[in-house]
């Protein structure tokens, strides 16, 4: 009989207080579950970027490789005409104002390079700020 009188002394615990509808310990087991859905959620969703971005990188990839043939091909035609126009400049102007020709392609491939290097640079300054934005959007559904 001592041992039923000590047990009536004793304070319930909170799980025996406040039994809830589930039963004690159901609210650590769906924090748990939450967890572990929020998880996998975001493991799928990393994975589907990945995947987009592997997909976007093989079609640039294989149109990269076009663009790679045809300028070898553009760069082959411009030094035919260039060998060309070399000799038929030689023929009229001495040896060494001839390579006044080859002043001139040094300065024009300066001048598409450097406006070819603002596009790239203008582009991709222009999809880091898309990313940002997105992200800034995804970031506020979230919050």
């Amino acid at each position: 009989m001592g041992g039923s009188a000590a047990q009536a002394a004793e304070p319930p615990t909170g799980a025996e207080r406040h039994p809830g509808p589930g039963g004690p310990g159901r609210v650590p087991e769906a924090l748990d579950r939450l967890a572990q859905d929020t998880t996998e959620l975001a493991r799928r969703e990393i994975g589907a970027v990945q995947e987009e971005a592997l997909a976007a990188l093989k079609r640039f990839g294989a149109g990269g490789v076009l663009l790679a043939g045809a300028g070898t091909c553009g760069v082959l035609a411009l030094w035919a005409v260039h060998e060309a126009m070399l000799r038929a400049a030689e023929s009229v102007l001495p040896r060494g104002r001839a390579a006044v020709l080859a002043c001139a392609y040094t300065v024009g491939g300066a001048a598409l390079g450097v406006a070819a290097r603002n596009r790239v640079r203008a582009a991709a300054d222009a999809t880091a700020g898309a990313l940002e934005k997105e992200a800034g959007a995804l970031e506020g559904e979230h919050a």
